[in-house]
């Protein structure tokens, strides 16, 4: 596979570095996926967001109240929450309401 710019210096230092194409294929790819993750963070997309209003209103609260904050613990999200997709499902990113940390949760 060809690469551009960082992706394509990446994959040179791997290569130097005496991995193989598929290695240098799946670390790259990571790489990608990775940025693509950082990049779309704190965007709600359009197909993500219908799918999560397509589920029963009792499965939404469900997740949005059972969230796991690391200086609260078990919690909810502050209504300024994100949905996205990504490859483990859909991804709520937010706040914790009650003390206004960064949290996220996976749902499936």
């Amino acid at each position: 596979m060809k690469y551009t710019g960082k992706y394509k210096k990446l994959a040179d230092q791997f290569r130097a570095d005496g991995a193989d194409e598929r290695l240098v294929n799946k670390f790259v790819r990571e790489e990608m996926e990775r940025d693509r993750y950082e990049r779309n963070k704190g965007l709600t997309e359009i197909e993500a967001f219908q799918e999560w209003q397509s589920w029963p209103e009792r499965d939404r609260q469900f997740f949005l109240n059972n969230a796991l904050c690391p200086n609260c613990h078990l919690t909810s999200f502050a209504p300024d929450y994100t949905v996205r997709a990504d490859s483990f499902g859909l991804i709520i990113e937010g706040t914790c309401a009650r003390c206004g940390h960064r949290i996220a949760r996976c749902c499936d």
